[in-house]
């Protein structure tokens, strides 16, 4: 979650960039909006009048306007759904298990291991999906049936949107057991029934979304919002296996407003408690996991009280909405941000800004019980990763001999080995922040996602050291590989030397084991 750091497109942003490099082994579901470039892809085999258009108006992200009761309609998640309206000048170009096709979602594996995780699908695993689709406020808008097919072109039958929707946790339904319900209004639904889906794709797995004849798109007037689906490792019995669950809530700009007000969504950056309530239930796979919450917000010009109260607001709404579900009671992680560039103010007045935050995301994080707070600023000390143009002379030479002094000189993900602080890697040269606020490449974000992901791994388990899951020999050899190497994360006691004694600081963590 978050603003513009934390757009799910691009491997170059927070969010998705700490996939590329978080020591969590392998995704076990991936729940994801589809636009070319990111985790999945929606295909179009719609033409004329009508056709797919992505649901992204700009500032507005609004999904539909009602004639009838004059509003816009904004639904979670944000940017990424797809629309296709069934006017009579609609076409549908293809067809796929002799159902003519609308559109096709696929994860797409070749995205997802360009970094240090392994392919979403290999062949001869077990895979669910979940369907999501939003509904307009006037049922009568909702297209009426669709019906659905897995790409090897396995049918699953037809479906009605309006009347076989997923039971709702958070109303006292239970989902697999209690028959489907009608299609709340105004909110994202998911299709009653998961679908077994055939992992044995390069690309990835995929649904194909199909006209019904008998009920049929074109000429009717009424619309399918696709809102993403929800992919998961199961077993041969079709239960959800245990693991990493990665979901994105916003895939754009936001607000600490639209983040903590119970605003009806009418087209701005706002939703209501009861859309994320909504979402997050539909969503949701297996309520036994812990829920965690990463916020990742830039800096806004507010006033400390109300940063402090807006960002309270931001969890309570998440532990009410994970509460009526039925969850365990969810964790909150909120991660500082590192130094940036704030517009139209002196670089000095930035650096102020950042390190108040630190201390009202602190200070909140302490009064929270099932709050925690990591700073990306104070990890790289407070350092101006960018270059003399943002930060002035001299600005670019020390990004460079930080990265140099603190082992990070060079980064590697995907087998790739970049070098951060060379003026031969592509033009990096240093430059962590093009713009002075936002980070250059997926290397340059990586850095900060290593930085996140090695505090999560060593605050669960200080003594392992290969991030396995488990504190045991190989830890003790993995530690002395990269004290021999001279790693910087050889250097247990944060001292920036490494020698003897973070060697004998390292053995007595692992002897105490996790």
């Amino acid at each position: 979650m978050g603003d513009s750091w934390a757009t799910l497109q691009s491997t170059s942003r927070l969010p998705y960039g700490s996939l590329m490099v978080w020591p969590i082994g392998k995704l076990s579901a991936l729940t994801a909006t589809f636009r070319t470039g990111a985790m999945g892809e929606a295909s179009d085999f719609t033409g004329g009048a009508g056709r797919m258009v992505y649901v992204d108006h700009p500032r507005l992200w609004s999904v539909e306007y009602d004639q009838v009761f004059g509003q816009q309609h904004f639904a979670l998640p944000v940017f990424d759904m797809t629309k296709v309206v069934g006017r009579d000048t609609l076409t549908l170009d293809e067809s796929w298990a002799d159902m003519p096709l609308i559109q096709a979602q696929t994860v797409r594996n070749n995205r997802i291991s360009l970094g240090d995780l392994p392919d979403f699908s290999d062949s001869g695993e077990f895979l669910g999906c979940r369907l999501l689709y939003y509904a307009p406020l006037t049922q009568s808008n909702l297209l009426s049936h669709v019906r659905v097919a897995d790409r090897d072109g396995t049918r699953f039958g037809g479906f009605d949107l309006r009347a076989h929707a997923r039971p709702l946790w958070h109303l006292g339904e239970t989902p697999g057991v209690d028959a489907p319900r009608a299609t709340v209004a105004s909110q994202i639904n998911a299709i009653a029934t998961d679908f077994p889906v055939n992992a044995d794709y390069l690309q990835g797995p995929g649904i194909m979304v199909g006209q019904d004849p008998a009920h049929p798109l074109i000429d009717s007037e009424t619309y399918w919002i696709n809102a993403g689906a929800v992919y998961y490792h199961t077993d041969a019995e079709g239960v959800p296996l245990p693991g990493y669950y990665h979901s994105g809530l916003a895939t754009g700009s936001w607000s600490f407003a639209g983040l903590a007000d119970d605003t009806p969504s009418t087209g701005g950056k706002n939703f209501s408690d009861e859309q994320l309530l909504h979402w997050l239930d539909v969503t949701t796979l297996d309520r036994e996991r812990t829920p965690v919450v990463i916020l990742h917000i830039a800096t806004e010009d507010k006033a400390p009280d109300i940063i402090e109260e807006r960002v309270r607001r931001i969890i309570e709404r998440f532990r009410t909405a994970y509460a009526r579900i039925g969850t365990t009671p969810p964790r909150f992680l909120l991660v500082g941000s590192f130094m940036h560039e704030i517009r139209e103010r002196p670089l000095e007045t930035a650096r102020q800004r950042v390190e108040e935050l630190d201390v009202i995301y602190e200070s909140l994080a302490r009064t929270e019980p099932d709050c925690a707070f990591f700073s990306l600023y104070r990890a790289t000390d407070g350092v101006f990763l960018s270059t003399d143009a943002y930060g002035g002379p001299g600005t670019q030479q020390a990004s460079r001999d930080w990265l140099d002094q603190n082992g990070w000189s060079t980064i590697t993900y995907g087998g790739n080995t970049y070098t951060l602080s060379s003026a031969d890697d592509d033009g990096l040269d240093g430059v962590i922040l093009f713009d002075g606020l936002h980070t250059n490449t997926t290397p340059a974000t990586a850095l900060f996602a290593k930085l996140l992901g090695d505090a999560i791994a060593s605050s669960v388990c200080p003594a392992d050291f290969n991030d396995d899951g488990a504190g045991n020999t190989l830890d003790v050899i993995a530690f002395l590989n990269a004290w021999n190497a001279g790693e910087s994360s050889a250097d247990i006691d944060g001292n920036g030397v490494i020698d003897t004694r973070d060697v004998l600081a390292f053995l007595n963590m692992w002897t105490a084991g996790c």
